[in-house]
């Protein structure tokens, strides 16, 4: 998706164009993923049930319809955590590659910059995810919107309830942003070199 908003003139990707390829792989990654199994982990973790006998159960209950509860904080979380990630490490490649003619980052270089926008993200998302989940939850009917789910949780347990699990969070994105960045800059130079 990023490399449909690149500059064919230049081939780089500007930070308008960075930021809306993140919302359309937000979206889509959110519609067609995320939501279903958000919501079938989030249930299932909260019901003690397994998943053969789970997932009937969510379908039995509210349609299959019921897989797609907590769709719009889904969307929120998705859309953010991609818009922060390709804006995030788009930057940090601009501002370390600056006027080297060969225009690449180094796998370290790349590592780095896939863990900071990892980081990053994280501390700017994780309120919607928090959101996410309890709108996914057996106690979702509580919530009549995203908006009313947060407010509630600021209200009841303080504005930081919203950033609940960010420790936990950032142990398994930011190595895991690290590692998916390097492998995306080190595979797309290769091709580039080889096939393109």
């Amino acid at each position: 998706m990023n490399n449909a908003f690149r500059d064919p003139k230049t081939g780089k990707v500007g930070r308008f164009s960075g930021l809306l390829a993140g919302v359309c792989a937000g979206v889509m990654e959110a519609i067609v993923v995320v939501t279903p199994m958000e919501t079938v982990k989030t249930k299932l973790i909260n019901s003690g049930q397994g998943i053969v006998k789970g997932v009937p159960a969510i379908i039995a209950a509210d349609g299959v319809g019921g897989l797609y509860k907590g769709l719009f904080p889904t969307m929120g979380k998705s859309v953010s955590n991609q818009v922060l990630r390709f804006a995030i490490f788009n930057e940090y490649k601009r501002i370390v590659i600056g006027n080297r003619p060969e225009h690449e980052l180094t796998v370290l270089e790349a590592l780095g910059g896939g863990m900071t926008a990892g980081c990053f993200g994280a501390f700017g998302n994780t309120p919607f995810d928090t959101v996410k989940t309890r709108m996914q939850g057996l106690d979702a009917a509580r919530y009549k919107s995203m908006l009313h789910c947060a407010k509630t949780m600021v209200r009841e347990e303080g504005v930081l309830s919203l950033w609940k699990g960010l420790g936990a969070r950032c142990a398994r994105v930011v190595p895991g942003q690290g590692i998916i960045f390097c492998s995306y800059e080190s595979i797309n130079n290769w091709l580039r070199k080889n096939w393109l």
